[in-house]
C-alpha cells in the first residue's frame, strides 16, 4: 500500500488498485494482447475483492494465494477447481510482472519480448522436427495401386441405311421424306397421304377418290 500527499492529508492506494492500473496501461500500450488483460483482470479482480484492508500488500498477497483461492471457492461454489487454477496462476503472473515492472519497466518489457521470441523459436524448431518424420513415413509406404477391371463395350449393330428424297411441289414448296431402307408399304403410303391431306387448301368437302386405296 502506498501513501501519496495530497494537500493536507494522506491518500492511501492500495496495491491491488496499482496492479489493476498496471495491466490496464499495459493493454493501452498493446504490450500485452488484448484476450490476455481480460483474462487477467477478471482473475484479479475475482480475487482481490476478498482481500482485507490489512491484507492488501503484494508479498502478502503472492505468499496467501491458495488463502485467497479457498474464500473464492466458498463464495463462488459453482466454479470449478479447473477455473480456481487459471485463476491463481492469472493472478499470480499479474503481480510478479507488477513488482518486476515497477523496479524496471523497460527491463520487464525486454524480458517479455525475449520471452516470446524464445517460444516462437522452439514453435517453429519443434514444427520442423516433426516435418522429416511425416516425409519419412511417406517414402516407406509402398505405393498402392489399383487395377480396374476391363470394361466391356456392347456390340456394334450396324442401322440400315435410310434414303431421303426431296419432291419440289412448285417453286416455294419442296417435301422431303426419309423413306426406310426397304421401302413403304401400300398401307404406309396411305396413311402418308392421309397425313398430308388436312394440309391442303382447296379440299373439297366430298371425300377424294384416293381415298379407295388398298388398306
Amino acid at each position: 500500500m502506498k501513501v501519496i500527499q495530497g494537500g493536507n492529508q494522506l491518500s492511501l492506494i492500495r496495491d491491488t488498485e496499482e496492479v489493476l492500473k498496471f495491466l490496464e496501461f499495459v493493454g493501452k500500450k498493446s504490450i500485452l494482447d488484448e484476450h490476455a488483460i481480460t483474462c487477467r483482470l477478471t482473475a484479479c479482480n475475482n480475487l482481490f475483492s476478498l482481500v482485507n484492508e490489512e491484507e492488501d500488500n503484494l508479498d502478502y498477497i503472492l505468499g496467501n494465494l491458495d488463502l485467497l483461492i479457498s474464500r473464492f471457492r466458498n463464495k463462488s461454489k459453482s466454479v470449478n477447481e479447473a477455473t480456481l487454477k487459471v485463476y491463481k496462476s492469472r493472478v499470480k503472473s499479474s503481480l510478479e510482472d507488477y513488482k518486476f515492472w515497477s523496479n524496471d519497466p523497460f527491463a520487464w518489457e525486454r524480458k517479455l519480448n525475449e520471452k516470446k521470441a524464445a517460444t516462437q523459436v522452439q514453435r517453429r524448431s519443434k514444427k520442423v522436427a516433426v516435418t522429416p518424420k511425416k516425409l519419412e513415413a511417406r517414402i516407406v509406404e509402398p505405393p498402392v495401386t489399383t487395377v480396374a477391371p476391363p470394361v466391356v463395350l456392347p456390340p456394334v449393330v450396324p442401322q440400315p441405311e435410310a434414303r431421303r428424297i426431296s419432291l419440289p411441289i412448285r417453286t416455294d414448296c419442296n417435301v422431303e421424306v426419309v423413306l426406310p431402307e426397304g421401302g413403304l408399304t401400300m398401307k404406309e403410303l396411305n396413311r402418308l397421304v392421309m397425313f398430308l391431306y388436312p394440309y391442303c387448301k382447296d379440299v373439297e368437302l366430298a371425300a377424294p377418290t384416293w381415298t379407295n386405296l388398298p388398306h
